[in-house]
């Protein structure tokens, strides 16, 4: 199972057209929510990977992945556990980071896939379901 302590390591930020940010975890020990986020002046998202515990002297952040938003694109972001319904567990977690938006009447998706576990960085052109498959020649087929 996912130990816990992958899950509570990435956080986000939410960086602004005006030069000010929101991060998910203030200094004061308060949390924003995604929803606090103003979509109307975001210019870019980012996921940190937070350092802390007893090897840490301490608690730094670096930025893992940062997606930026052009005029018409919308923000995606999403975490995704797998279950292990026998156990209530969370086996594994991705976090879905990217943009979408509407050309020519169609949605266009452009997405990152983090797992929380490893920490690996997957891009897909939308969101399929779990992480994304290898097919064909990809794959060795």
């Amino acid at each position: 199972m996912l130990d816990k302590k992958f899950r509570e390591t990435y956080h986000w930020t939410a960086f602004y057209s005006d030069s000010t940010i929101l991060t998910q975890h203030n200094e004061d020990g308060t949390v924003n929510q995604y929803p606090d986020i103003d979509r109307s002046k975001l210019a870019a998202f980012g996921i940190s990977v937070v350092n802390s515990g007893p090897q840490a002297e301490y608690e730094t952040s670096e930025l893992l992945y940062r997606v930026f938003l052009e005029p018409g694109q919308n923000l995606i972001y999403r975490r995704r556990p797998s279950v292990d319904f026998a156990s209530s567990m969370v086996r594994s977690e991705l976090i879905l980071i990217g943009t979408q938006q509407k050309v020519k009447g169609i949605s266009v998706q452009n997405i990152a896939y983090i797992d929380v576990e490893t920490g690996l960085i997957q891009v897909a052109g939308k969101w399929i379901g779990g992480a994304p498959n290898l097919i064909g020649v990809e794959n060795g087929q």
